[in-house]
């Protein structure tokens, strides 16, 4: 099929003065072979899709967690320190290897239908997060012999967006009240959102929190960050460019205390988008790093004199717990995450939100302040480490609970 497409191409294009037929010719030409190879495309596709259902069915794993569809953020570091951890056989749906070979949109349009069709026989949980079609699909194959697990970590809220949520959230959210609460188990990361779904959701939940792998924050090197960076003993934000993550206070903070050393890191973050966006003028005495991988961040955490929240609403901010792990003094905001996070101020500083008076007095006093921080470490290595709060999720992929 290729070869007559490029030898009729190839003698079109060495004709000289082309009239109207040729061109004719010529147009019809590229479109078929626009389409054959649009075809071919879709033919790998589906062939590279179709052997990874077909694997899953020779080999089914013990527990398929998804969707793993982002390559960041808590959800993320989520699935995946499961599967690190879990004594089971777990499994990503989709799997690393296929998201390097499929775009996202691949499997989330055309590649759906497929994987709606395919029934988890043999495996023994099913485990769904945030995306609403791995929770359709979860919903359909319920009855198949898996046990379906779902794990609440936030719902979008308007502080999420700045001009009301957007489409994309409102589904989410749909799913996750009207589809999610039918799942044989449903797990809530916080105490706060527990009690914030039976209350206005009628939605229960067990609690398993959110985990931090401290095997990756101890071998956290401080010195790695300072010699990509040259800065040491400042003052750090790591989060995106996003609404419900408030950067904008945090340049306020710096603006504040100009004797003071800062850093942001995260995706999305420059001069330009904080100017635009959040109307904000980034002074002298702010270093802005850029995006960061999981372990960048832990050595920037490592770094730091203190970690600075900002968030307009949170879970359970595996950030918190990851600087409480290394035994950096936190200062978070009232909002009920953050505040559960840092034992209501047990474990770190509470400020008001919306008050950078109040936030740049407290971060004055956990520079100061040495002693605030102590116990919170060994807090999170006894609540939160991955390796306690995993057995508690095999627990259940097995029934036991």
């Amino acid at each position: 099929m290729k070869k007559p497409f490029q030898t009729v191409a190839r003698r079109v294009r060495q004709l000289k003065n082309p009239g109207p037929v040729v061109k004719a010719v010529r147009y019809h030409v590229g479109q078929a072979w626009s389409e054959w190879k649009r075809a071919t495309a879709r033919k790998k596709k589906h062939r590279i899709f179709c052997a990874w259902l077909s694997h899953l069915r020779s080999s089914p794993p013990d527990v398929l967690i998804g969707a793993n569809y982002a390559n960041q953020g808590g959800v993320c570091h989520h699935i995946r320190a499961i599967r690190r951890y879990s004594a089971l056989r777990v499994e990503l749906a989709p799997s690393d290897k296929l998201l390097g070979s499929l775009a996202l949109k691949d499997l989330q349009n055309e590649l759906k239908q497929p994987f709606m069709d395919f029934a988890p026989t043999g495996i023994r949980a099913i485990h769904s997060h945030v995306f609403p079609s791995f929770i359709e699909w979860c919903r359909k194959h319920q009855d198949s012999g898996a046990r379906w697990v779902h794990t609440y970590h936030l719902l979008y809220f308007p502080e999420h967006a700045k001009d009301g949520l957007l489409p994309w959230q409102k589904k989410v959210n749909e799913s996750l009240v009207n589809d999610a609460r039918h799942a044989d188990v449903r797990i809530s990361v916080s105490r706060w959102q527990q009690r914030y779904l039976q209350e206005n959701h009628g939605i229960e939940t067990i609690y398993i929190p959110n985990g931090v792998d401290a095997a990756l924050c101890e071998r956290a090197d401080g010195q790695r960050f300072v010699r990509r960076t040259g800065m040491s003993g400042f003052i750090l934000y790591a989060g995106r460019n996003d609404p419900v993550k408030n950067p904008a206070d945090f340049v306020r903070l710096a603006q504040r205390l100009p004797n003071q050393e800062f850093v942001m890191v995260g995706p999305g973050l420059t001069r330009e988008v904080l100017g635009t966006e959040w109307s904000v003028d980034v002074p002298a005495n702010l270093y802005l790093y850029g995006p960061a991988t999981h372990t960048e961040t832990q050595d920037a955490i490592a770094a730091c004199s203190a970690l600075v929240v900002t968030s307009k609403r949170e879970g359970l901010p595996t950030l918190v717990l990851e600087a409480m792990a290394q035994s950096k003094p936190v200062v978070v905001p009232d909002e009920p995450g953050c505040m559960e996070a840092v034992g209501h101020g047990e474990f770190g500083s509470i400020y008001r939100q919306d008050d950078l008076n109040d936030l740049a007095e407290k971060t004055l006093t956990v520079l100061a302040d040495t002693q605030r921080n102590q116990g919170a470490r060994q807090r999170v290595l006894s609540e939160y480490d991955w390796r306690v709060v995993i057995p508690q999720l095999d627990a259940i992929y097995q029934g036991q609970t």
